[in-house]
């Protein structure tokens, strides 16, 4: 796994002969012991570095519960009459699913964000950036995205990210950077999300200062130590920890 990164339960089941019920068992054991990372389907290694960017299909089996989780966050944030900006990743993809006000004026330069709102026109203005197709991220990139960026401005900027260390807001591709770099400058309001596992990490290019950030919306799977971190640059934002048992009054 560790040459491999992401192995499924049907892979490890075939290969050593036991049903699949005992593979997601075993894997749920590991992951608690935090020996693995459990994804949908399968697993992934804590030790492999990957030297490609994982592509938009991988990346969303990846953490999905608190990439919902952030999603509600972002969606709460987002009030009538704002103009946003939803920037490329597979968490701002869910925000649609949680999205209830209306009279919003929507940007992105992310074709699958965009098809997130497609069915909800009757309540947004949605407008998507066009530019040089990015297809690992299904993101629209370079000058003709840049120049009209420019030209816009935004009450909120949402902006998805690989990688947060230190002050360094990092992500895999420099130009996809750029063309977030833009948005943010632009936003009156600016945040940053990411899930847990993008804490104490960082990517191929830093393209922002955290300290630049008017909040970071993370998951409550998040570790206190992280993000007593990063709440020494910026606000960190989480939705609230709801304990199991409750007292009596």
């Amino acid at each position: 796994m560790d040459q491999k990164g992401i192995v499924t339960v049907n892979e490890i089941g075939e290969q050593l002969n036991v049903s699949t019920m005992t593979v997601r068992r075993d894997l749920d054991e590991l992951a608690e012991d935090k020996t693995i990372i459990r994804i949908h389907g399968g697993a992934q290694s804590r030790n492999y570095v990957k030297m490609t960017e994982l592509s938009r299909v991988e990346k969303r089996a990846l953490h999905v519960d608190a990439k919902n989780e952030i999603a509600k966050i972002v969606a709460s944030m987002i009030e009538p009459g704002d103009t946003v900006y939803l920037g490329p990743g597979t968490t701002n993809e869910l925000v649609a699913q949680h999205l209830e006000v209306a009279d919003v004026r929507l940007i992105t330069n992310s074709l699958p964000v965009f098809e997130s709102f497609e069915d909800k026109t009757n309540r947004y203005t949605l407008q998507l950036i066009g530019g040089s197709y990015r297809a690992r991220s299904g993101t629209f990139i370079g000058s003709l995205a840049n120049e009209m960026l420019e030209r816009l401005r935004f009450t909120k900027a949402f902006i998805s990210v690989n990688g947060i260390s230190g002050k360094s807001v990092s992500n895999a591709s420099p130009e996809e950077g750029q063309t977030q770099r833009i948005a943010l400058n632009n936003a009156d309001q600016r945040y940053v999300v990411g899930d847990h596992s993008k804490l104490n990490k960082r990517d191929f290019y830093s393209f922002y200062d955290l300290d630049q950030i008017d909040g970071l919306i993370t998951d409550s799977g998040a570790s206190p130590t992280a993000i007593a971190e990063c709440n020494q640059i910026t606000k960190v934002i989480t939705a609230p920890v709801i304990p199991d048992n409750k007292e009596e009054k």
